[in-house]
């Protein structure tokens, strides 16, 4: 764990200065933003608050411009799951994606599909589903001209293959999203997740998350957030908390 705190604040040293190189810069916030990216997540999980369960990750975003419409992406995260019975360390499911996208126009709205694969590439049963896991959806962003958006995005989660002793995953997320991006290179950005399980019917959940960043110049962003479970029969973590930084323009 102390080897992951010395990569991100060396990360968080140095990458500044990589993106004093680049130009124009957006927020890289919309989902609609098709800029080539590096991007460094730490956070942690409380699973159980209460029982001592939690996840702490560190989290590596690639993504890259593949045109004016298309683009790619692989994250690679670095996992320790700790609990009363057991810690342990290693590398977790390695998600990759590509995404179509058409950004908002004279009519200030802009839609798209992205097509994710997570790999059953943990090192551990405790820091992976074990299963390979296919992950279409599609997404819509309204943008008011003053600051201000709205997205939604429906995906749905489902295992391919993988180990049988695993359980199945079928279920389908609803995003709602209401930001605020400020000229003065700041933003507060509203999450709003609503989880339905499709394989245990009846089991939902809630999950509400706040996310505040800035630009660090004019190719660098830093921001943190922050959810909890909320409301519902079906309970994925007590909260979670997380900081980035990412490099915009590469």
């Amino acid at each position: 764990m102390r080897k992951w705190i010395v990569i991100s604040v060396t990360l968080f040293v140095t990458l500044p200065g990589w993106s004093q190189l680049q130009k124009l810069c957006r927020y890289g916030v919309l989902p609609t933003d098709n800029i080539t990216s590096l991007e460094v997540n730490p956070s942690l999980t409380a699973a159980d608050d209460s029982g001592g369960v939690s996840t702490s990750q560190l989290l590596f975003k690639a993504y890259r411009v593949i045109s004016s419409h298309w683009n790619w992406g692989v994250e690679v995260p670095l996992v320790r799951f700790e609990s009363p019975d057991k810690s342990v360390n290693g590398l977790g499911d390695i998600l990759v994606n590509v995404t179509w996208m058409k950004p908002e126009s004279s009519n200030r709205v802009g839609y798209g599909a992205k097509m994710e694969f997570l790999t059953p590439t943990a090192t551990d049963k405790h820091l992976g589903s074990g299963k390979l896991q296919a992950s279409p959806s599609l997404f819509a962003v309204w943008t008011s001209g003053n600051g201000w958006y709205v997205a939604a995005t429906y995906k749905h989660y489902v295992s391919v293959l993988g180990d049988h002793a695993r359980e199945d995953i079928n279920y389908g997320r609803i995003r709602g999203n209401i930001s605020y991006l400020s000229e003065n290179k700041w933003w507060v950005q509203t999450n709003y997740y609503y989880y339905q399980n499709f394989r245990d019917s009846g089991k939902m959940e809630f999950v509400p998350e706040v996310e505040l960043g800035a630009l660090v110049n004019e190719g660098a962003a830093f921001f943190i957030n922050g959810s909890t479970h909320a409301a519902g029969n079906w309970k994925s973590k007590d909260w979670s908390m997380g900081v980035g930084f990412k490099v915009l323009y590469l």
